[in-house]
């Protein structure tokens, strides 16, 4: 998962920020060590702030603590560092050649789980780019040459004391503690051995309970499980019954939540939290209310900035609460209950999909990309619930191609594959999916072993769903082994059984992809029917996200045939709507496709900067250009036309496109912006062209912060130095220099 930010304030901690800040500039690898609540992760993130704002883009925070499988570890910290990732098995060398010999930090959070994986891949790092140092948490050390292991202390008394006071004036705002409640709060922290986690669970409660009842209530349960020494065994110990005292405090109803939300990865939503727990014990009007409860006693984290108000637990607090789920087969029955509602999730989007609400199926699926794993990765662990996983692959094909988590979907294609089960329909469904994502990655050998295995499937049934499953992965291998006629022939086949089948769902992308296909076999006017095939089936039941695909490709065709205005006119809907969706697939083809029009115009500096955007896109996505021979084409025409004209700074428009925020590039792109001077770009990367544009606009450094989800202090540093480059003092200057 990509980095935490947090609701509350850092406090206290100031000699080891500094050491910690001096540590990195002396050593190429620091890990923080210490027991879970010490604050390990808080004080890692905010070193990781301070050094990362002097980095501008090469600045990246892993938060691992919700991965649990170490096949993945590469690809997580490739999606953080905008590394693309083009097969199933991760290579570490797209890291090493994306950092570069670049001064880079890395922060990786929550070690300890994949202690081996995580050493392995920071030495390669390490041994492979130069200028890259890593921070890492955890709860021991990596253990490998190089390491500068700094152990987490306590927090202080002074600390201690401040932390408290602060967490309190949250639930108790302006409260001032009378010198007697001091007192008290002092001898608290002391019996919590300044364990962070333990002082802001205690300091919670200060909404209903007087400090003095809340010593002594503690005091009473330490007492009996403390062992004499203040050893890093005795901090444990007074973390656990920290816990335990917090469990006994909370209602019956919020104890029940407590350790059923502890099956949840990352955030999840509060219906997923009702549907998963709101059983035996809990109803789902009980579970908010809960939820609410365990708010208030830091036990959850809401996050006030979603709209539908997300909760994340803290991994220590989860591991308490998979403790009380009691043993491993009522363990086990509640990841099912997670499992099946993520899989009842992923086929009503597939049920649903054709229809107005895919934009919100879209935010929601990624706000749960850590919760679909967690599922992926419980259902391919085994043979009895395999079956499970190819089922949920429904939801592979139209999300994971088009946000870049090909590589992943097909990880986990293949785990749930190779256990078996599965009836052959649900077994043709997720070895189709598999040979699309395989070809969009140019996996095509991958691509031929899925089809491969069809072909038995097929001879064993006469299911007509087994057999269009069959021919839309022929039609498609067919297409990216450079056969697009064979391919478009097939895929009619497909077409009229999915017809036959009533399956809308399947029969309309199918329609699209064969436009495709016929594009690729310079059949223009029969693409462009299969496009308007597809548009006319989607865009009366309010579907967005296939009908842009179309547009897009009709765009193409209306271009080829020399309908100029009208392609572009195409393109940019296309483009409105997939820069709307999130789909970087989507974004990148119509900006490419735009740039081509460009061309056609002789507009050959919005060409150049259209296409340098094109390919930033490409490279993030993992996408091989070389794999689409359609794009790959165009690609290579457009490009001969642009080194044929005589308009200077071509390369530098390239390298600006590539560098331009992606609102800027679509502004441009869309006629409603010009094409930017390269030679007056000032030296920005671009983060700081995102910051300036945002400035230009009228918004504030915490408004800036909350866009780019990045801290107020990094946005502060970027601001500082977008001056400092332009030349101002204000922030009215860069607004009149950028407009």
């Amino acid at each position: 998962m990509a980095r935490t930010f947090f609701l509350t304030s850092f406090v206290g901690r100031a000699d080891e920020t500094r050491d910690l800040r001096a540590l990195l500039g002396q050593h190429r690898l620091v890990t923080l060590v210490g027991p879970g609540g010490v604050g390990k992760t808080r004080l890692g993130y905010e070193v990781f702030d301070l050094v990362g704002a002097a980095l501008d883009e090469a600045a990246w925070a892993v938060e691992l603590a919700d991965l649990t499988d170490p096949a993945l570890i590469g690809h997580e910290v490739a999606a953080a560092v905008g590394a693309p990732v083009l097969t199933e098995e991760f290579d570490p060398s797209v890291l090493a050649d994306r950092i570069g010999s670049h001064s880079a930090l890395l922060y990786l959070d929550n070690c300890e789980h994949l202690i081996d994986e995580c050493a392995e891949l920071i030495s390669v790092m390490l041994a492979r780019c130069p200028g890259l140092r890593v921070l890492v948490s955890s709860r021991q050390t990596l253990g490998i040459v190089g390491e500068y292991v700094f152990a987490v202390p306590p927090l202080g008394q002074t600390d201690s004391v401040a932390l408290f006071v602060a967490r309190a004036r949250e639930v108790v705002p302006n409260w001032e503690p009378s010198a007697r409640e001091a007192s008290t709060v002092a001898s608290l922290c002391t019996r919590l051995d300044g364990i962070a986690l333990g002082i802001e669970l205690a300091a919670s409660l200060t909404r209903s309970l007087p400090p003095e009842v809340i010593d002594a209530q503690l005091s009473g349960r330490l007492s009996s499980a403390l062992p004499d020494s203040r050893s890093s065994a005795a901090r444990h110990v007074s973390l656990d019954a920290c816990f335990e005292w917090s469990y006994d405090l909370c209602t019956p109803e919020e104890r029940l939540l407590w350790a059923r939300a502890s099956v949840f990865a990352g955030s999840f939503a509060l219906s997923s939290a009702q549907d998963v727990c709101g059983v035996d014990g809990l109803t789902p009007e009980s579970v908010t209310l809960a939820a609410g409860g365990l708010v208030q006693k830091s036990l959850l984290e809401r996050d006030y900035t979603d709209p539908q108000g997300r909760y994340r637990m803290l991994e220590v607090v989860r591991q308490f609460g998979t403790a009380q789920l009691g043993d491993a087969e009522a363990t086990r029955a509640w990841h099912v209950r997670h499992r099946d509602h993520y899989l009842g999730l992923a086929e009503e989007f597939d049920a649903t999909w054709l229809g107005p609400g895919q934009l919100a199926w879209m935010d929601r699926f990624r706000a749960d990309v850590a919760n679909l794993r967690l599922a992926f990765e419980f259902s391919s662990a085994s043979a009895d619930e395999a079956v499970a996983a190819l089922r949920m692959c429904a939801v592979l094909e139209h999300f994971f191609a088009s946000t870049g988590g090909g590589s992943e979907a097909l990880h986990w294609l293949r785990l749930s594959i190779k256990q078996g089960g599965g009836t052959e329909r649900e077994r043709a469904a997720a070895l189709r999916v598999g040979c699309f994502i395989a070809c969009l990655l140019q996996e095509l050998g991958v691509a031929a072993e899925f089809h491969e295995e069809l072909v038995p499937l097929v001879a064993a049934t006469d299911d007509p769903y087994v057999h269009a499953h069959a021919l839309y992965a022929e039609a498609v291998l067919r297409t990216w082994q450079n056969d697009a006629e064979t391919g478009a022939q097939v895929a009619a086949k497909a077409i009229t059984v999915f017809a036959e089948l009533g399956d809308l769902n399947r029969g309309t992308n199918m329609h699209f992809l064969r436009g495709m296909m016929l594009g690729w076999a310079d059949r223009p006017v029969e693409a462009a029917e299969a496009y308007q095939r597809c548009l006319d089936a989607t865009q009366p039941l309010g579907e967005r996200w296939l009908s842009s695909y179309s547009q897009w490709g009709l765009g193409v065709d209306r271009l080829l045939t020399g309908h100029l205005e009208e392609a572009i006119d195409l393109e940019r809907r296309a483009l409105a709507t997939k820069v709307e969706f999130g789909d970087q697939l989507g974004t990148g083809l119509a900006i490419e496709a735009l740039a081509w029009a460009a061309v056609e115009q002789d507009a050959v500096p919005l060409a150049a900067l259209l296409s340098g955007a094109a390919d930033a896109i490409w490279e993030t996505l993992g996408v091989p250009v070389a794999g689409m021979p359609y794009l790959l084409r165009r690609r290579e025409r457009a490009g001969q036309a642009l080194v044929e004209s005589d308009v200077p700074d071509l390369s530098e428009l390239r390298a600006l496109g590539a560098t331009l925020p992606l609102a800027q590039v679509v502004e441009i792109a869309c006629g409603r912006a010009p094409v930017p001077d390269a030679r007056q770009t000032y030296d920005l990367t671009r983060r700081e062209r995102e910051v300036a544009s945002l400035i230009a606009g009228g918004a504030s450094n915490q408004a800036v912060a909350d866009t780019l989800v990045i801290s107020r202090r990094t946005a502060e540093s970027h601001v500082e130095r977008i001056m400092r480059k332009l030349g101002v003092r204000s922030r009215g200057e860069i607004r009149d220099l950028l407009r």
